[in-house]
C-alpha cells in the first residue's frame, strides 16, 4: 500500500502542477488528492488517516528539488 500511495502523490503533484515547497504537508492537502483520484474520501481512507499523511508527506519530501 506504501508505494503505490506514494507514487499516486508525486504523480497528482506534478500533473497539478504543484509546488513541493509549497506543500503544507497537512491532511486537507492529502484528502484532496485521495478526492481527486478515488472521488471521495472513504471512511478507510479517513481511519487511517494518520499513515495516510504520513505517505504525502514522503512523496512531498520525495519531489522538493533539494532532494534530488
Amino acid at each position: 500500500m506504501e508505494t503505490p500511495m506514494v507514487n499516486l502523490s508525486t504523480r497528482r503533484i506534478r500533473h497539478a502542477g504543484l509546488n513541493p515547497r509549497n506543500r503544507k504537508g497537512n491532511w486537507s492537502e492529502a484528502s484532496a488528492i485521495l478526492q481527486a483520484h478515488f472521488g471521495k474520501v472513504t471512511r478507510m481512507a479517513d481511519q487511517n488517516q494518520h499513515k495516510l499523511l504520513n505517505l504525502y508527506r514522503v512523496a512531498v519530501d520525495e519531489l522538493k528539488p533539494d532532494r534530488i
